[in-house]
């Protein structure tokens, strides 16, 4: 047997390790960065577009229902003269045009969304006009009947575009399952990046110990610098779980403020139901029109038991602020999952480290065989 065959044994698994190391560093920060910029997009979407449509739908249903209930009350107390729907209803009906504005420009349900918003918007118009109509009436001798009438209109028109609404709503939730239940997101996803993540550091232990049962040294430094890069590019992708969860997060909390919203919706409607039905009385006279106010009350939504010293009519202050904070915590929880925190810059640079000390911890053994060999 040839002397010279040990060593040139021992150039081939040193570049052989050398090939390996440089191909799993490239293949690892591929399948890191994938993940990584795959689960951000679908986060950072939901936290854009999403998230913020579906809440804005919910507030502008809101809106809309307490500035009916605001114009009912005005038309329901005072004089011939004082009858007007009042300033809380026109910041009301302003607060509505404002979510709705803000429901177009964040949609992500597509030209289906789109064409929601925008007949919503045309039928905001038509009852605000069917409110004022109501408004002129009242304000005229003998005119309550017709006002009152008007009102049923606008009421009618109203409960069309809170369904309409909801339909929206659903569609916005829709594209918030999609993407909290998406490919990126799904935990298949995590063996892209850690198996070899795993894989490659497995083969920088093994260069470790044939390098150091070969030349006799305890450890290779920049082999050792490698393997923390390569442990630092586990972690950046490992974020990618972490902002998943959040994701999931934010999409829990946006069903709890669709519940409270809708307690919230549900005890207004039975509000209204109610002064509605105390306008068609004070209309009809004496005969009264019994079918017309049964009408009323089946259309409106049935109202939550209220609470122990509360009034029925008034929405409890713990549902609305309920609401209002679950709404939040999905906004952070969604911002939180957006957030990269630089992790494509992070990836590249570990990559980039790890490569570089690859070829410093073993460049320098090929060159010491190459003069053996000699």
């Amino acid at each position: 047997m040839s002397p010279d065959r040990p060593t040139s044994t021992t150039r081939r698994t040193l570049l052989g390790f050398l090939a390996a190391l440089l191909v799993g560093i490239v293949a690892t920060l591929g399948g890191c960065l994938a993940v990584f910029v795959g689960v951000h997009r679908s986060t950072a979407a939901a936290h854009d577009r999403s998230v913020p449509a579906v809440l804005a739908v919910y507030d502008a249903q809101l809106a809309l229902r307490q500035a009916h209930g605001a114009a009912l009350a005005g038309f329901s107390g005072g004089t011939r003269l004082l009858a007007d729907p009042g300033e809380d209803y026109r910041n009301q009906i302003a607060r509505a045009g404002q979510q709705l504005a803000q429901a177009a420009e964040d949609n992500a349900a597509g030209e289906d969304g789109s064409r929601d918003i925008q007949v919503v918007e045309a039928s905001v118009v038509t009852y605000t006009g069917l409110v004022e109509r109501a408004h002129a009436y009242f304000a005229q001798d003998g005119g309550n009947a017709r006002g009152t009438a008007t009102l049923w209109d606008a009421s009618i028109l109203l409960e069309e575009i809170l369904r309409r609404l909801d339909r929206l709503g659903a569609k916005q939730i829709d594209a918030l399952d999609g993407q909290a239940d998406g490919l990126w997101t799904s935990g298949a996803m995590t063996l892209l990046w850690l198996v070899p993540v795993l894989a490659l550091l497995a083969l920088l232990v093994a260069a470790q110990r044939f390098l150091r049962r070969r030349f006799r040294r305890r450890l290779n430094v920049p082999l050792l610098l490698a393997t923390l890069a390569v442990v630092v590019m586990g972690a950046t992708a490992a974020m990618s779980l972490w902002s998943g969860h959040q994701l999931a997060d934010a999409r829990a909390e946006t069903g709890q403020a669709a519940h409270d919203r809708e307690a919230q919706l549900a005890t207004l409607s039975a509000r209204d139901s109610d002064r509605l039905s105390a306008l068609l009385t004070a209309a009809c006279g004496s005969p009264g029109c019994p079918e017309t106010i049964a009408r009323v009350r089946q259309d409106a939504s049935p109202a939550p038991a209220p609470s122990a010293g509360s009034a029925a009519t008034t929405p409890a202050p713990q549902v609305t602020e309920a609401g209002a904070r679950h709404g939040e915590d999905a906004a952070r929880s969604a911002e939180r999952a957006a957030d990269s925190r630089a992790g494509e810059v992070v990836l590249l640079a570990a990559a980039l480290f790890a490569l570089a000390m690859v070829a410093l911890g073993l460049l320098p053994r090929l060159e010491e065989y190459r003069f053996r060999q000699r």
